[in-house]
């Protein structure tokens, strides 16, 4: 199928071969929706090993481009990575080199009286007075916003909201080091719900967007030492990918 010439150079090879690929997804040669040669054609065509091709098709699969399953081979999702941003990790170790290579945008923070719904979410109880400190994640300096992130501090942390105000995420491993409180677990909630106003205005969307949010909440022995909702723009714009191990064989 389509340009079947050997690559060869001194360019890592899985690059040139993922360069090869997209475009022909791009171009249409690979259409959205069709399965891509299995890897067996892909190793015969650019005279590849079948290692070096599957990395070149992870690298596809980590640009939201295709789907991949074992078994069933690769397809098509879209022909362009444009304003796609993926998010895969197996290890809070992996959220925090998530948080370093996006840039941050402190916006505001002010105290919050918690409601029922969003204290039983923070592990905490209804009518406390916490901080809401809310920023903006970005892929990149000049990218449009990937997420708006409010994070939240319980009242006995209220003296570092300043302090974590000047800083950037993770705030977690900070508040680690000033409080000597080691966090045991990390609580994460997903779900698809339509955009707040004001989160809706902060991110110059209608009012009612449908987003993704993604509570987390760092507990300690002591309790919650601070948590967060990241609200992230839908519209195919961010794709969030865990690996989970099975802990026994099946039986």
């Amino acid at each position: 199928m389509g340009d079947s010439r050997k690559i060869k150079g001194k360019t890592a090879r899985y690059l040139t071969i993922l360069d090869t690929v997209r475009g022909r997804i791009s171009n249409g040669l690979y259409a959205v929706g069709a399965s891509l040669p299995s890897e067996a054609e892909f190793c015969a065509e650019f005279d590849a090993s079948r290692f070096t091709i599957r990395e070149a098709l992870r690298r596809l699969q980590a640009e939201g481009l295709v789907a991949r399953r074992q078994g069933s081979g690769s397809t098509v999702l879209r022909q362009r990575a444009e304003g796609v941003f993926l998010q895969s990790y197996q290890s809070m170790d992996d959220l925090t080199q998530f948080a370093e290579k996006t840039v941050y945008q402190h916006l505001s923070f002010d105290p919050l009286i918690l409601d029922e719904d969003l204290a039983a979410r923070l592990g905490a109880k209804a009518g406390e007075e916490w901080i809401c400190q809310r920023g903006l994640r970005f892929e990149g300096p000049e990218s449009e916003p990937l997420a708006l992130i409010d994070s939240y501090l319980p009242p006995n942390l209220a003296d570092f909201a300043m302090q974590v105000a000047q800083r950037n995420p993770p705030f977690y491993t900070f508040l680690e080091e000033q409080t000597g409180h080691r966090v045991t677990d990390m609580v994460q909630e997903i779900q698809a719900v339509a955009m707040p106003k004001d989160v809706a205005n902060t991110l110059r969307l209608s009012e009612g967007a449908i987003c993704l949010r993604i509570l987390r909440r760092y507990e300690t022995d002591d309790g919650t030492l601070i948590a967060s909702n990241n609200w992230h723009v839908g519209e195919n714009r961010f794709i969030y990918r865990s690996r989970l191990k099975q802990s026994s064989g099946f039986g």
